[in-house]
């Protein structure tokens, strides 16, 4: 068996969700908008990490492609419900005029003792709604089945000035089981994601000492 899945989004449920995130920045004297490009792909994970989110390289591969290894805090009132869930993504494609990506979201089909285990005795967002084995099934599943993607290139591009540069990102994607759309309901898992990528965006700008 592979070790992944996909979750293509037309085999989730429920509303189709499409968000966008974007930065714009001063372009940094000497720096193209592909050598930045290549830092975002390069430094990836780095910039996922933040007070709502963490994220790691992963030496497993996906069809060859290099993995995400991600988890987003689900806090509430002070309790992080998503443990012991994570997440994983396959970069699935790279751009070679301008190397913005595409992440696909995946299913994890090996076992992690850890997050089973706790998973299968009712921990975590799906195990207090389902338990037992179905939940473990379900537990391996990125929360959300689609893609998203990344582009780094000259305002024009984005109907703005070349005086700019422009750092963004964009998802089309649904929830990829019943499980989370109802911890949806219940803890609000879609209404997390912007302060993720607000907080990825301005990690990038931050840490390559551009001026936002």
């Amino acid at each position: 068996m592979a070790d992944f899945t996909e979750l293509p989004v037309d085999e989730g449920v429920g509303d189709w969700h499409f968000n966008r995130f974007r930065m714009v920045f001063d372009p940094p004297r000497g720096t193209s908008a592909v050598t930045l490009a290549n830092t975002l792909l390069a430094n990836f994970p780095t910039y996922i990490n933040s007070d709502y989110a963490t994220a790691k390289w992963s030496d497993i591969k996906y069809d060859g492609r290099k993995t995400v290894h991600f988890h987003g805090y689900a806090k509430y009132i002070g309790i992080d419900v998503g443990a012991p869930h994570t997440d994983w993504v396959a970069i699935v494609l790279v751009d070679p005029r301008t190397q913005g990506f595409t992440v696909q979201t995946l299913k994890r089909e090996f076992g992690d003792a850890t997050e089973d285990i706790e998973a299968g005795v009712g921990g975590g967002v799906v195990g207090g709604i389902v338990g037992g084995l179905v939940a473990i099934h379900y537990n391996r599943m990125h929360f959300l089945a689609g893609r998203r993607a990344w582009r780094i290139d000259n305002g024009s591009v984005f109907g703005l000035s070349n005086s700019v540069m422009v750092l963004e990102t964009v998802a089309v994607e649904r929830f990829s089981a019943e499980a989370f759309r109802i911890a949806d309901s219940v803890i609000g898992l879609e209404k997390r994601l912007p302060d993720v990528w607000l907080a990825f965006l301005n990690n990038f700008v931050r840490l390559n000492g551009l001026k936002p």
